[in-house]
């Protein structure tokens, strides 16, 4: 496989998906597929991938097997596709035929109503400081996160679709952080290989044994859920209001997020930023600063771009950011991590305005000026 290629993926297609040649003959009926043994009810909000893992324990099969043999999908092991996030339509078709779940249903538990994915927007720990200078395995076990209130009032434990957008770092029900580390191997919350017949239940570490769930979680910080509630505005609706920025789509948004985070992670020294970071503050003074952990941290990450994009345009933060905006339209090359691209499609990262559809340059650019 090629740098920065997406693993292969095929649908075999079946009789009742093939496309009939104008003037042929008629086509014979459809050949039913006789349902599965056993019917799995989806729970409200659940992700499709975690209905999927829990028909797999129920039926006592790997997560391959059952996609593979009951509704035709080949994929990798380590679920790199992330296929059940927009499966297509013969697919969710062919879900409902085997299992009787509607397939409107089965719709409503993907990313289909969402804005289309942006520059592998939905990948796990999207706007992290890792993901900007450190090129990911092209093959991993698909991590996600959880909420431990969430998890802990369920009658069997699933995973909610919002979760599985790889930047959510905040329950809204809740208001807590959500959980990406077990607690007691500091491992990132995984699911197993999907060639191993496991039960599914996203309250015990993978990696450890360990339960996930402590009865303690941390609150989530004001700025954060604000932001994120603007983020998935924007990721539901196609466009939101930044206080003091404007109004931006959700493609606007993603772009100046990676301008703003990309550069202040490759364009920079470590003693620039450094420098820069000793105007963030951060309201709970006496406990450890947590901006420490923006590198690998959703939280964490949101929390320094909402410090960034506060009170626009005045403030410390925004004149850092209003410095990454005119680093990115110098074309500054890269100082720090040259060699260290990430990997998502459309790279190798260059802090430049070419980056980006031309409108899109253009709307950023007019965020650098007070």
């Amino acid at each position: 496989m090629r740098p920065g290629s997406s693993p292969r993926l095929s649908v075999a297609v079946l009789p009742f998906e093939a496309v009939e040649p104008v003037g042929a003959p008629p086509a014979r009926r459809p050949t039913r597929h006789p349902p599965l043994p056993l019917y799995v009810e989806p729970r409200q909000e659940e992700a499709l991938f975690s209905w999927l893992l829990r028909l797999a324990t129920r039926l006592r099969v790997p997560m391959q097997v059952l996609v593979r043999e009951s509704f035709g999908v080949d994929d990798d092991p380590g679920g790199s596709s992330q296929w059940w996030c927009r499966p297509h339509r013969w697919l969710l078709a062919r879900i409902a035929e085997r299992t009787g779940v509607p397939t409107a249903r089965l719709r409503r538990m993907t990313f289909e109503a969402l804005e289309p994915a942006y520059r592998d927007d939905e990948a796990s720990g999207r706007f992290c400081g890792q993901r900007y200078d450190v090129r990911a395995p092209l093959k991993r076990t698909y991590r996600f996160a959880v909420c431990g209130p969430c998890l802990e009032s369920d009658a069997k434990p699933y995973l909610r679709s919002l979760w599985l957008i790889g930047w959510t770092a905040v329950c809204p029900r809740h208001g807590t952080i959500l959980l990406e580390r077990c607690g007691s191997c500091r491992a990132r919350l995984r699911v197993a290989p999907f060639t191993r017949a496991v039960s599914f239940s996203p309250t015990v570490c993978t990696r450890c044994g360990e339960p996930l769930l402590s009865g303690q979680y941390a609150e989530a910080h004001a700025a954060v859920g604000a932001l994120q509630a603007r983020l998935l505005e924007a990721k539901c609706e196609g466009v939101t209001e930044l206080p003091g920025v404007g109004q931006f789509t959700w493609k606007e948004l993603v772009a100046l997020i990676d301008v703003l985070l990309g550069t202040f992670w490759t364009a920079t020294t470590s003693s620039e930023r450094l420098a820069l970071l000793m105007g963030y503050e951060f309201e709970h003074i006496e406990q450890p600063r947590r901006e420490t952990h923006m590198y690998g941290s959703r939280h964490d990450a949101l929390r320094f771009l909402a410090w960034l994009l506060d009170g626009w345009p005045e403030g410390v933060g925004p004149q850092v950011a209003r410095d990454m905006l005119a680093r990115w339209q110098g074309g500054e090359p890269d100082q720090l991590s040259h060699h260290l691209q990430p990997s998502w499609p459309g790279y190798p990262w260059s802090p430049s305005p070419h980056d980006f559809e031309a409108e899109i340059s253009d709307r950023l650019g007019g965020c650098s000026v007070p």
